[in-house]
């Protein structure tokens, strides 16, 4: 589960950049892997789409308006405790929407996600090497091992009078080496995402595997909830929770009032443990996952 000063690390935005260096392990567990859904499209040209439900607030509702039909990704889920429905995790809550979306990356817990200023979100390497209880066993040291090359590789390439160095030594601190150069950090950049294309590419079985496994799975998790990496989302329709004496004036009338203005379904909960048990449900009818082919 995310803490709250790791949702205070997402919201504050940071650079590409900033991701893209910070490799405080050392090795390849740290680094972050940038979520890209045209990434994944040309890897995995034929998509999952299903089903998810994202947990936010009246103004969350906003947010997800504008990105209907977008590129950019959000955090969504199969499977969701009730209660954190109704607190919220990174909004007051209260308001559950059903959707359709393309799923990017399908998880059974918190991914730990972080969003940069562009929108993108990163998930750091761990997360991926924690997740082979899909069959991935010892393949995805395989994976590590061509990551860890990739920064030996592109290290030597840009600053080759440091070659003899520990990479990620200088990697951490590539900002200093390349001393204000912008087109330089720009290409060792470049060169950072066209690699962990390809590698992702080389090990495509292996990464499928854990990218998607949980999704082609029966999708229900022991933890609080899972996470859904997805994008190109068509909102179905808005759960409202009546939980608390001023919900009706306070927030249901306005959430209610812009489900109305956008034309989307709106249902009230009196328990969101109900909404949990409806949530569960539609999940469990949709399997197996539609519109897949690999």
């Amino acid at each position: 589960m995310k803490s709250f000063k790791g949702y205070l690390t997402e919201f504050a935005q940071q650079s590409t950049s900033d991701y893209v260096f910070d490799t405080p392990s050392g090795h390849s567990g740290s680094l972050k892997i940038p979520i890209s859904g045209p990434m994944f499209k040309r890897i995995w040209p034929d998509t999952i789409r299903s089903t998810v439900f994202h947990a936010t607030d009246h103004a969350g509702l906003g947010r997800l308006k504008k990105l209907e039909g977008g590129k950019k990704t959000i955090s969504a889920f199969y499977s969701m405790m009730s209660r954190y429905m109704e607190s919220g995790i990174a909004t007051t809550g209260g308001v559950v929407a059903e959707m359709d979306a393309d799923v990017i990356v399908s998880a059974s817990s918190d991914i730990m996600s972080e969003v940069d200023k562009t929108g993108r979100r990163w998930v750091e390497m761990s997360w991926f090497a924690n997740a082979q209880r899909y069959g991935t066993g010892p393949a995805f040291d395989k994976v590590e091992k061509d990551l860890n090359t990739l920064i030996k590789t592109i290290v030597a390439k840009h600053l080759p009078s440091l070659k003899n160095y520990e990479p990620f030594d200088i990697w951490m601190d590539m900002k200093r080496y390349v001393k204000g150069d912008g087109k330089k950090l720009r290409l060792v950049i470049k060169d950072y995402f066209d690699g962990v294309e390809k590698i992702i590419k080389k090990h495509k079985k292996t990464m499928e595997n854990i990218f998607y496994g949980y999704a082609k799975s029966k999708r229900s998790t022991e933890d609080s909830w899972d996470e859904q990496l997805v994008n190109n989302i068509k909102i179905k329709k808005v759960h409202l929770i009546h939980f608390r004496d001023n919900f009706e004036d306070a927030e249901m009338l306005p959430a209610k009032d812009y489900a109305k203005d956008n034309n989307w379904p709106t249902k009230v909960w009196d328990s969101s443990t109900e909404l949990e048990i409806y949530t569960r449900e539609v999940v469990k009818k949709e399997q197996p996952p539609r519109n897949i082919a690999y």
